[in-house]
């Protein structure tokens, strides 16, 4: 099961921009797990805040908590198009 979480994760990892113009998210590893940064960019201060959340998994599958809510992370690896529940789609940057 870990082999299988951990090539699933594995073909995350990168940038990815959003569809919705939403904001980018990077995801990497860090040690044996694996974390998911939004990046929100301050429009007049040009500045970019990133915010960054744990991948985690459950019976349901990946998700991350943002905005203390459950948001659930997927990939569609045919057309390698990752979506966050909230966020949206996202394509490969």
């Amino acid at each position: 099961m870990k082999t299988k979480r951990y090539n699933f994760l594995d073909s995350l990892v990168g940038s990815w921009e959003s569809i919705n113009l939403n904001p980018t998210v990077i995801i990497y590893r860090n040690g044996d797990g694996y974390l998911l940064s939004v990046i929100h960019m301050n429009e007049t201060s040009k500045q970019a805040s990133p915010a960054t959340y744990e991948i985690q998994e459950d019976e349901d599958g990946f998700f991350i908590k943002y905005d203390l809510k459950r948001t659930a992370i997927s990939h569609d690896a045919k057309l390698d198009i990752l979506t966050i529940s909230t966020l949206g789609d996202y394509m490969r940057n």
